[in-house]
């Protein structure tokens, strides 16, 4: 018997890796040493599991090693982000109406801001019961008793947002929608050509663990339940990335005072605009809110006889819609809009968001900020 060619027994190199979007080798780490053979190995930067290309042995990293890294293509020129200035600031009743004729644009300039984007699936199951309510008997003996049934639910949702991993107060935008972007290598040197690159300053760490605790809370089964036997609930298949996006920063003055908008450089959307209030629309928008729960209230006192259903329903709508008005006059003397912001951070749009409770048939957030 002969012995084997050693040749025919060397395992095949390593198929050499393949160029991410844009033509770009990844980022690579060197110096990770397997375990099983002692041989060096390079990894791509942000994979977790690993296949060792000299004894086959599958490896699992339990630190990260390090975050992949993307961007987004701006799509938006100067002029076309002025003029969407432009045209924000000339729309609407809450704004003041002296703007588009006075206000005057300043400089504007490109940026790439860095975005955490946080993936995963939550899945879970609950078991516990619900409370619901019957009426029983007729007459003077017409009465609502309670009981409970028991449910079993279950969650499979998958979450891909983004955070903002720089101190957004100046900025104002504090997601960005990655919806149908194509995402490229991210090569810091073509980017500083184009525009501003401003590094990530917050702790990829406390966003990760925020947003999968955020997850789990909003696909938790057993929210609403009135009593919990059993529940399992985790997420799987996370991910991080950063992602810098283009936004246009355009600046302008009115009366003395200096405002910025930033602009979506991708799909030339408002991302984040800041300029000031109508008062005349904040002083209708209360006494007309006025004079609507006054006549809802007066209306609802003929339904009262048949039960105090319809009184309840008129002080829950009229008091979501003094909220609305009250929010429009004490924080309408500064208007911010647009796409960046989140739900319920705009004061108008909070109370918009307790007026959907309200025709959802859920009951609404009536507090006000202190």
């Amino acid at each position: 018997m002969t012995a084997p060619d050693p040749e025919a027994l060397a395992l095949p190199p390593p198929p050499p890796p393949a160029p991410a979007a844009g033509g770009e080798l990844p980022a690579k780490v060197s110096g990770v040493g397997c375990p099983s053979c002692g041989g060096t190995l390079e990894v791509e930067v942000g994979v977790r599991v690993i296949v060792c290309p000299f004894c086959g042995t599958g490896l699992l990293a339990t630190s990260e090693l390090g975050v992949r890294r993307f961007a987004v293509d701006p799509g938006v020129d100067a002029d076309a982000a002025r003029e969407r200035v432009r045209t924000w600031l000339g729309s609407g009743w809450n704004k003041d109406r002296r703007l588009p004729r006075e206000a005057e644009l300043a400089e504007s300039f490109l940026c790439f801001l860095p975005f955490f984007r946080v993936e995963a699936d939550v899945v879970g199951v609950a078991l516990g019961t619900e409370e619901r309510r019957r009426t029983v008997g007729s007459g003077k003996g017409r009465r609502t008793e309670t009981y409970e049934v028991d449910v079993e639910r279950t969650t499979e949702r998958h979450f891909d947002r983004t955070f903002a991993a720089v101190q957004v107060h100046e900025w104002g935008v504090r997601k960005v929608d990655l919806a149908g972007d194509r995402l490229i290598a991210y090569d810091p040197d073509r980017l500083e050509r184009l525009g501003m690159v401003f590094p990530p300053t917050r702790s990829e760490d406390e966003v990760r663990r925020a947003a999968l605790a955020a997850f789990r809370d909003e696909g938790d089964p057993a929210e609403g339940l009135h009593r919990v036997r059993f529940r399992f609930l985790e997420s799987v298949r996370e991910g991080l990335t950063v992602v810098y996006y283009p936004l246009w920063i355009v600046r302008y003055r009115f009366r003395e005072r200096a405002y910025q908008a930033v602009v979506d450089a991708e799909d030339g959307g408002l991302a984040y605009g800041k300029a000031p209030g109508n008062d005349l629309y904040r002083a209708l928008a209360l006494v007309g809110a006025e004079a609507v729960v006054c006549y809802v209230g007066t209306a609802m006192l003929h339904y009262a006889d048949d039960g105090c259903g319809a009184l309840v329903a008129a002080f829950v709508l009229g008091s979501a819609i003094l909220v609305w008005a009250w929010r429009r006059f004490r924080y309408g003397g500064v208007v911010e809009e647009g796409s960046g912001l989140e739900p319920g951070e705009s004061p108008t749009s909070a109370a918009a968001e307790a007026m959907k409770s309200i025709l959802a048939g859920r009951r609404p957030d009536l507090r006000l900020p202190g």
